[in-house]
């Protein structure tokens, strides 16, 4: 057990220790410069919908995936029956 603390005190001197030390304190500092620089940019960031309006019957529509899934519209309906009766077929 003691030659291991001896290699180990050889090929790693308290002197590199102090200076991974400073170097992590570094590390720290820039991190925590770039973490406070960056929530200080997230919050002039605004998200804005400009392109697209709100549609309250989005999930009545033919195409789409919530109305297939649903079976809401008579197409999808009739696609499920379809379907249905060519999977009972086989």
């Amino acid at each position: 057990m003691a030659s291991n603390s001896i290699s180990f005190q050889i090929l790693f001197p308290s002197p590199y220790s102090v200076e991974v030390s400073k170097l992590r304190q570094q590390l720290e500092e820039a991190h925590f410069a770039w973490a406070s620089e960056w929530k200080r940019q997230q919050l002039d960031f605004k998200i804005e919908n400009i392109r697209f309006v709100h549609d309250p019957h989005w999930n009545q529509r033919i195409f789409s995936l919530q109305a297939a899934h649903d079976g809401e519209t008579w197409f999808w309906r009739a696609t499920h029956a379809i379907v249905i009766f060519g999977g009972l077929s086989i």
